[in-house]
């Protein structure tokens, strides 16, 4: 543990000043050089992130993002006629990002900013075509065995938005997208893979079948969107307890 010598600052007037609130634990603002951040009010403590580029706002070689540096490595290899290969530091150095980018996309997926999700998960999803593509080290596993939840949640976010805007068909024909993917993806050798195949494929089953529903019933937008949002937090439940029974009651309040 390294000491500068510096006192560190005291941040107990910052905590203070915006005690933990689980019903007022998010917040955007404008930060001071103007980028656009999210601020995270934990129990013990506040997490900052960038809503654009990189999460914790760093720019590998000049790139948005590690993603989108391989994505120019990988048209360079092409257009040289060469094969683009990944080491396993820039493994792991994407494999970090993709953490980082489902930090954000979860909580932005709960306070219902679609978009970002979309944006972010179509990250994390070319993060792992690459992957898939180019680096042979066995830990790949370790990432494209989330590949089916990350569909799922980036079908879903899909489907919102077209929700929100009476496009119900389209939601449908974006779900059963959703579906198809998931089913193509090449087997991953770990129980993890197939439990979240199984149960993301179920869980696009189940609000086809509502969407459907809906639409037969001639129930009101509004009415069935109140009740989806209930069925995708008990998919985001699954993923993480504490933070989705916190966020519960601001899901119902946000679409109210």
């Amino acid at each position: 543990m390294k000491n500068s010598g510096k006192k560190p600052p005291d941040l107990t007037k910052i905590f203070q000043e915006w005690e933990y609130d689980e019903e007022d634990n998010v917040r955007f603002l404008i930060a001071d050089d103007g980028r656009e951040v999210m601020r995270i009010r934990q129990p013990l403590g506040i997490e900052q992130y960038d809503l654009d580029g990189r999460p914790d706002g760093r720019k590998p070689q000049e790139c948005s993002s590690f993603g989108e540096l391989f994505l120019h490595r990988e048209e360079n290899a092409q257009v040289a006629g060469t094969t683009l290969v990944i080491e396993d530091k820039e493994y792991r150095e994407l494999r970090d990002e993709a953490i980082l980018f489902y930090y954000r996309y979860l909580v932005l997926f709960q306070v219902g900013q679609y978009d970002r999700v979309i944006r972010d998960t179509n990250h994390n999803l070319s993060i792992c075509r690459i992957v898939a593509e180019y680096y042979d080290g066995e830990d790949r596993f370790e990432m494209l065995q989330y590949q089916p939840y990350i569909r799922r949640m980036n079908a879903i976010a899909k489907a919102m938005m077209l929700l929100s805007e009476d496009e119900n068909s389209h939601a449908l024909e974006e779900l059963e997208k959703g579906q198809a993917d998931i089913e193509a993806y090449d087997q991953v050798p770990t129980p993890i893979f197939e439990f979240e195949r199984i149960r993301s494929l179920q869980h696009l089953a189940h609000v086809i079948s509502q969407v459907e529903a809906a639409e037969n019933e001639e129930q009101t937008p509004k009415g069935f969107k109140d009740r989806l949002l209930e069925e995708l937090h008990s998919a985001v439940e699954q993923e993480d307890y504490e933070l989705a029974a916190r966020l519960r009651d601001r899901l119902r309040r946000l679409e109210n």
